[in-house]
Parts: structure tokens; C-alpha cells; sequence
């Protein structure tokens, strides 16, 4: 919009003035109006410039008081006076309730009628809003054929700057430069001062200006709505050289134009990432021989960024829920950002982490191919970090290091085992490591109708004893293989004479059809004896 300042600014209007030296002349005009009548409030558009000759006030002025208070509340741009057959000049009263209100009072010369200087106003805003408009679609149509050609937003970014003359800054939705003009490079340390500039903002939530008012500030920004949910940044330096032609529909349509391109080049990144997350989930089932022909071909696992190592080390990492939180649109953007994120975040730690992503189950596999010791403080680093951008938290299950590719899929395995005992409890925030399981959680692992046939057909009705003599039996049994088969050390154990031990072995090796003293029948009749006891169907 054109504004007054601008107005006065072109040699034409130069003989025009501003009667009052705390007027506001960076209120837009949007057209130009005559009128001599007092109760002119109910019939006066917003941001009109008024022209009068102040007939009705020629004799007393504090009429005008009353007319400026109803103009300012209507937010008109200004009113403008022709200061010679009816005022030759106005009261301090009149200009000091003005400058209050920083209302504008524009004298006119003699030599300008209203009719006149009502049609040249008006033609020049017209004139002028067309040009911003032409030069507004002019920057759009060549960002737009950038984007048809397929170049980065880096160039897009340095294009801008050099048609606005001015520094150009685009942040991602973590806060962090995406890219910026070469004033940056120029001017190093810049950079932090425009970033300390835009924390300033987003703390104050003063982003996406939409009125000419922003432009007083140094630097202005924008949202680039590329994502609802999470929106990429547009900073401009300088704003005060901006000049004719620009406008604010000028940073409008090449806001429109970056935030298709973000949304193309991020896509096209989603669907590569897919085809590698897809490969790497494969691999994950793949049989070791099948792993070990695939070694062979380092080119391809490079490909899908697998490197030859002596170190491999899986990490689940997903976000935790939240409560009331079922709109797709922002979990799947949420779900997008995060990867960028955490892809970001560990590649500046170590290039050689690998992150594929498990849309189906909404997890991520974080890949270590190079030993790290700190990596649990990595994953509480990650969370305390990601609380901070998406004010929520990560859970994190961690699988043991292998030292072969072959073993790779173990380590995933373990991860996924890890993670999934802490989040079938419904817990949050956790980073837990795999622990091996003990013989009781590998029993029960078995389905019932598998295992319960195989304690009966080795223990026979040892398994469940309904009788006193019989449950002695499986009593001396367990001892007597816990003591290693020796006679003396289990009568000593169960305070029964040594002979009666042997008896009672005999009758169990009867009930069983076999010697209870071979190394396999032992280990079978070891494990049947525990899981009788410990396992329940």
C-alpha cells in the first residue's frame, strides 16, 4: 500500500506539508476524498485521505478537534488543508491534539485545487499499485521458473536477495538457517545477529506481519506455510532501503512460490528415504548366508547408507503418546519433521549414523557404525532437545553391539524387544537396553500347547504329582541332578539315608523308561522339572 510518506515523497507533491511534526506519514492511502461537510464519520472509508478547505471552521477551529478524534477512530490515513481563503492558520490547540493522536495534518499550497490534486493522488496510488503489482508478479514468475527447473532453494534464496537488494534468510521449523544470501558470507557476523533477532520474535510471537507497520523494523518474517503444523521462515534484512516498487504483496508471492518448492523437495526426499527404509527392514529378515552375499556388494549396502564396519549397533527410537491426540495431519507432518530432525541432529555427532524410518509402527531405527561410548547420553541429549522444538518426549530401546554384518539383525531385534517391554507398560521417556532373558522368560515364550507335551512325556506323572510317594520322587530327583548325580550330598541335603536315595532314583528312572544319568536325558528332565514348577497354563 502506499502511504503518505511515499505521497509526499514524489517531486509532484512536494510542495505539500505536514502541519504537525508528530504526525504518523506511514498511514496507507487507499484513495483520496473532498469534503467539506463536519458529520462526514458515517460515510468515510478506512485509510482515505481527506481534503477540505475547513470552510465550516473558519471561525472557530475547535470544530476540527472533534472532526480529527472521529477521523483517527475510523483509521483514516490523514486530512489535508487548503491553508488560504478560509484558514490561513491553525490554532496550537488543533496541532497539538493532533500530534497526541500522531494524526497527520497535510497543508495544501494555494496553488492546488481539491478537485485537481484529488485526481493526481488517486491516479499515482493507482498508478503505483499496479507497478508493485507487476513487480510483485514479476519476482513470482521467476521464482516460479526456477521451481519448474528443478533449482535448490539455496539458489531461489540468493535470487530473492539479489532482486530485493537486501539480505534473505530461511530458517527451518527447528529454528536452524536452511539458507541465507551471500551478505552472510560476506558479513559473518550477521548471522548471529539475525538469530538473535528472530528468538527475540518467537519468544514474543511476533512473526507473519500482514500490515505496512512491520516494515518500520529492521528486519521483518515470515511464516512459509510449506507444512500446517510446522512452518519454515522467511527473514528479510534491511527493509528499511526497500523501495519503489516493492510491496508487501511482493514478499507474499514469493512466500507462496518457497513453500511449494519445500513441500516438492520434501516429498521427493520422503520417497527416497521410503525406498532405503524399506530395503534396510528387509534386510533385517534376511537370513545371515543371505547377509553374508549381500557383503559383497559394498557399493549397494552404501547405497542405502550401510558402510563396512567391525561395529554395528541398533537404537529404536520412537515418539511417545500423547493424550487426546488424533489429528493425522499433525502427526504425520510431526512424524516427518522429527526424522529431519533426529537425521540432522546425529549427523552433526557422527556421519556414519544411518536413520530409516518404520512409518507402520511409527518408530525409527537409529544406526551406529562406529563405536560410541556416550551413546545413552546421545539419547538423552535427543530427548532433552526434541522436548524443547515439539514439546514432547522420545523413548529409546537399544540392542547389544555385534561385530558382523551377518549379526545385524540380532542387534535389531534386541532394540525392538527393549523397546517394546518398556512401551507394552505404557512408559514414557524411557532409554532401555536389551537384557538377555533368564530360562523362566524363554520357557514362557513357548505356546502352552508345545511345552505342556513336552513335560509330560518327560516326566511322566512326575510332572504334576497328585500323590505323597510320588511328589518325594520328583523332590529327590530335582536334588539329586542338582547335586550332580551324587548319592551322599543329596541324602545329606534331604536328611534321608543314602540307600533310600538310591531307591527312590531307581523308581524314577522306572516311571521315566530311562537312566536319569546321560547328559541328554539329564538336561531334558532338568528343564521338564523347572518349568513344572515354574511355568503355569
Amino acid at each position: 500500500m502506499t502511504t503518505l510518506k511515499e505521497i509526499m515523497s514524489v517531486q509532484q507533491f512536494s510542495d505539500l506539508i505536514l502541519l504537525n511534526d508528530e504526525g504518523d506519514l506511514e498511514r496507507e492511502v487507499e484513495m483520496v476524498d473532498i469534503t467539506e461537510t463536519p458529520d462526514i464519520k458515517d460515510f468515510t472509508a478506512q485509510q482515505s485521505f481527506i481534503v477540505t478547505t475547513g470552510m465550516n471552521y473558519q471561525h472557530d477551529q475547535s470544530g476540527l478537534i472533534d472532526l480529527i478524534r472521529e477521523l483517527n477512530d475510523i483509521q483514516v490515513a490523514g486530512i489535508g488543508i487548503k491553508l488560504s481563503r478560509f484558514l490561513k492558520k491553525l490554532d496550537n490547540e488543533v496541532i497539538e491534539f493532533a500530534n497526541k493522536l500522531k494524526f497527520p495534518i497535510i497543508g495544501i499550497p494555494e496553488c492546488w485545487n481539491l478537485g485537481s490534486i484529488t485526481h493526481h493522488i488517486s491516479s499515482y496510488i493507482l498508478d503505483e499499485e499496479t507497478e508493485k503489482l507487476y513487480f510483485a508478479l514479476d519476482i513470482q514468475q521467476e521464482l516460479n521458473t526456477m521451481l519448474m527447473r528443478g533449482l535448490s532453494l539455496e539458489m531461489m534464496i540468493e535470487r530473492m536477495s539479489r532482486l530485493l537488494r537486501v539480505p534473505v534468510m530461511l530458517l527451518n521449523p527447528f529454528y536452524q538457517i536452511k539458507s541465507m544470501s551471500h551478505h552472510f558470507h560476506e558479513h559473518p557476523d550477521h548471522v548471529q545477529k539475525n538469530l538473535s533477532y528472530f528468538q527475540r520474535c518467537l519468544n514474543s510471537k511476533q512473526i507473519s506481519p500482514n500490515n505496512r507497520a512491520s516494515f518500520q523494523e529492521e528486519h521483518i518474517i515470515f511464516e512459509v506455510p510449506a507444512f500446517k503444523y510446522f512452518p519454515y521462515y522467511l527473514m528479510i534484512s534491511n527493509v528499511n532501503t526497500l523501495s519503489y516498487p516493492f510491496s508487501l504483496l511482493t514478499i507474499e508471492q514469493a512466500v507462496n512460490t518457497l513453500s511449494l518448492a519445500i513441500y516438492k523437495n520434501s516429498k521427493i526426499k520422503e520417497a527416497e528415504q521410503q525406498d532405503v527404509s524399506k530395503f534396510f527392514e528387509s534386510l533385517m529378515s534376511e537370513h545371515p548366508d543371505n547377509l553374508i552375499s549381500i557383503k559383497q556388494h559394498p557399493e549397494f549396502l552404501k547405497k542405502h547408507h550401510i558402510q563396512p564396519s567391525n561395529y554395528y549397533q541398533v537404537i529404536i527410537c520412537a515418539i511417545d503418546k500423547e493424550q487426546d491426540v488424533e489429528n493425522n495431519i499433525y502427526l504425520n507432518e510431526r512424524y516427518q519433521m522429527t526424522f529431519e530432525w533426529l537425521t540432522h541432529k546425529l549427523i552433526d555427532i557422527d556421519p556414519t549414523i544411518s536413520i530409516y524410518t518404520s512409518p507402520g509402527n511409527h518408530r525409527f531405527t537409529i544406526l551406529l557404525q562406529t563405536r560410541h561410548q556416550y551413546y545413552l547420553d546421545y539419547c538423552k541429549y535427543l530427548n532433552k532437545e526434541y522436548q524443547k522444538i515439539f514439546n514432547n518426549s522420545l523413548s529409546f530401546g537399544i540392542g547389544n553391539e555385534v561385530s558382523e554384518f551377518s549379526q545385524l539383525p540380532l542387534s535389531y531385534f534386541e532394540a525392538n524387544e527393549a523397546f517394546d517391554n518398556k512401551y507394552e507398560n505404557s512408559e514414557i521417556g524411557f532409554i532401555e537396553l536389551y537384557k538377555s532373558k533368564s530360562v523362566e522368560e524363554l520357557l514362557q515364550l513357548i505356546p502352552a500347547n508345545k511345552l505342556k507335551p513336552f513335560l509330560t512325556y518327560t516326566l511322566g506323572p512326575l510332572a504334576y504329582p497328585k500323590t505323597t510317594k510320588e511328589k518325594e520322587l520328583k523332590h529327590t530327583l530335582k536334588i539329586y541332578l542338582a547335586n550332580h548325580c551324587d548319592l551322599t550330598k543329596t541324602s545329606e541335603d534331604i536328611f534321608i539315608h543314602r540307600n533310600t536315595v538310591k531307591y527312590r532314583i531307581k523308581k524314577c528312572e522306572e516311571i521315566l523308561g530311562q537312566s536319569v544319568e546321560t547328559s541328554e536325558a539329564s538336561l531334558d528332565i532338568r528343564l521338564a522339572l523347572y518349568a513344572s514348577e515354574k511355568i503355569t497354563f
